[in-house]
């Protein structure tokens, strides 16, 4: 599941209260930022995978993201 499919599953909005935490690259689950689930912030994550998810409060939710891979692209690099 991709980032942008978890906030259309939960119903994000700009306006509502709902907060997505997300962690951070190599660290442990204690290290994370947090955005709105409506936020224009989070574009540049929306295609990346969802790893492990936990609902922290009842309007909050941590991701761990794959920052590796995006689903559908491969490792191969072009030159």
């Amino acid at each position: 599941m991709k980032l942008i499919e978890l906030l259309t599953a939960i119903g994000a909005d700009v306006e509502g209260d709902e907060k997505i935490q997300i962690c951070h690259p190599g660290r442990n689950w204690d290290n994370y930022d947090t955005f709105n689930a409506g936020s224009k912030l989070l574009k540049s994550f929306y295609n990346l995978k969802v790893c492990c998810l936990s609902a922290i409060e009842t309007d909050v939710i941590r991701v761990d993201l794959d920052f590796d891979e995006k689903e559908g692209d491969t490792d191969e690099k072009t030159d």
